[in-house]
């Protein structure tokens, strides 16, 4: 399995094209994760939106390679609340550890990673 670092740079290839379509997808498929997963939905579109700032981010300031661990921290911060919000509805009485947060930020990103870049137009 790659690292979170790893997937967070590969994200970044193809990032451009990839993005709109990936925002898209995740709104469109809101409701079916809402049956699937209640109430993770809106988390993971937040955690979308991160890794898509984080990633306009780095590529703004000419560093979108060999910048995971600086992306993944960003995205971190970013969707930090929301998820222990998340974690405490769920049952739990203590935050969340970080570990467990990186772990969920990087099963978002491989999903967006599994959605086929579009065509190129010429």
């Amino acid at each position: 399995m790659a690292s979170i670092a790893t997937v967070l740079s590969d994200i970044g290839k193809g990032f451009k094209k990839v993005f709109g379509v990936a925002e898209k997808v995740a709104v469109v498929a809101e409701p079916f994760v809402d049956v699937a997963f209640p109430g993770i939905a809106p988390l993971y579109n937040l955690t979308v939106t991160a890794a898509g700032n984080a990633e306009t981010a780095a590529i703004s300031a000419g560093a979108q390679s060999g910048t995971g661990p600086q992306k993944l921290a960003l995205v971190v911060t970013s969707i930090e609340a929301s998820f222990n919000q998340y974690w405490t509805a769920l049952g739990y009485t203590t935050p969340a550890p970080a570990t467990t947060i990186e772990n969920y930020v990087n099963a978002v990103v491989a999903t967006l990673n599994a959605i086929p870049t579009p065509p190129a137009t010429s």
